[in-house]
């Protein structure tokens, strides 16, 4: 999914410059989403959310996020 949304916003980078923070926002809130309908609920079966459950989620999120992060920054910052 971060993919996608990377390729979107690089995709996009030249028609809609001065929206690719909302597509890079908009793209969070589905990985969210997508999370909450498809991940949590098998996450959560024994009522229990253990850390390596939250590790398994939140570490590729975050490694993800920040090389989206930067590379919109660094798309942005190319004039």
């Amino acid at each position: 999914m971060a993919s996608l949304v990377f390729f979107a916003i690089y995709f996009f980078r030249d028609k809609y410059r001065d929206l690719l923070g909302f597509f890079f926002l908009g793209g969070s809130l589905i990985k969210f989403v997508l999370f909450f309908i498809f991940l949590y609920p098998g996450y959560n079966l024994d009522g229990v959310l253990e850390r390596a459950d939250s590790l398994a989620f939140f570490v590729p999120y975050l490694f993800s996020l920040f090389l989206e992060t930067y590379f919109l920054v660094k798309l942005l910052n190319t004039v």
